[in-house]
């Protein structure tokens, strides 16, 4: 494993399109929230829906891969990275969809998207990817904007560690770290496998361990109203099929690193659609964070 400083790789496909995709993979993720608070079944049951819905678009794009010509075989060595990578996002959807009953969307979203930390180090350590300066600046820079925005909630926090707004807490810093596995394991499994075969093999794995969670929780599975439908409807076409799918794709051009602080962007995301629907509104505080988490974005853009 190498240690010597790399800069962020140049992709072999148009920078601005990859990042572009990136961006927009992330914007469709921040929705996810909306969408669990209008889906009227369990945390669980919401992550097997996700899937279940995407899976469709995903068959479709995995066969489009197939017939192009050069797409080959795919690489047994891939087996294993997409296991974990499925695996670890059961796992994140279940924590983050669970913490949306204590705690606020913003909450939830910026908390969950701590994961960069993890990622940066993971691929690091992992991957031999070492960050170069500017991508630490970038983190430090997000992870500040993020701490501005988590702050004015947790100052206000009361009742025991382990109840209401702190649980929700706990569940999304154990999501980001669900997440953070997701993001690397992914990022190893572009290297032999096509994006819309890891999507549709890690989502068909996580909606199965999701329905199983679901029953041996004893959550409602069906949605009561056509509200909940298309929730889970969205959750699966906007948040997951297109959310997952882009970043998955693009995740072929930037390093883990990289491509996890740009992830930081579905929290503001979060924040402002709260904001516009539920009526969360955003302190001084929280704006300011999410200035600092665009400038992050766009110095990973230049990196």
């Amino acid at each position: 494993m190498t240690t010597a400083a790399i800069d962020l790789p140049r992709p072999a496909a148009p920078a601005l399109a990859m990042f572009l995709a990136l961006l927009a993979g992330a914007t469709c993720i921040g929705f996810s929230g909306v969408f669990v608070r209008f889906a009227d079944v369990g945390p669980a049951a919401a992550g097997f829906w996700r899937m279940a819905f995407a899976l469709p678009l995903l068959a479709a794009w995995t066969a489009a891969e197939r017939r192009r010509p050069s797409v080959g075989a795919a690489h047994g060595t891939a087996f294993w990275p997409i296991a974990l990578a499925g695996l670890a996002f059961s796992v994140d959807v279940v924590l983050y969809n669970a913490s949306l009953a204590h705690t606020t969307i913003a909450n939830a979203s910026l908390l969950g998207n701590l994961s960069p930390v993890a990622v940066v180090l993971g691929g690091w350590l992992l991957l031999g990817e070492r960050p170069s300066r500017r991508v630490l600046g970038a983190l430090a820079l997000a992870l500040g904007g993020a701490l501005m925005l988590v702050a004015p909630q947790l100052a206000g926090a009361s009742g025991p560690p382990l109840s209401g707004g702190a649980l929700g807490d706990m569940l999304a810093v154990g999501a980001a770290f669900a997440y953070a596995a997701y993001i690397i394991a992914i990022r190893r499994a572009r290297d032999s496998a096509e994006a819309g075969r890891i999507g549709l093999i890690s989502s068909a794995l996580c909606g199965a361990l999701c329905l199983a969670a679901a029953l041996a929780l004893g959550e409602t599975l069906l949605p009561a109203s056509l509200a909940g439908w298309l929730a889970v409807i969205a959750l699966g076409v906007i948040s997951h099929a297109l959310g997952q799918g882009l970043i998955t794709l693009s995740l072929g051009s930037y390093g883990a690193g990289a491509a996890s602080l740009v992830m930081v962007w579905p929290a503001l995301v979060s924040v402002l659609a709260a904001w516009a629907i539920f009526g969360e509104q955003p302190g001084p505080a929280q704006a300011f964070g999410g200035v600092a988490i665009l400038a992050a974005v766009l110095l990973v853009r230049r990196g």
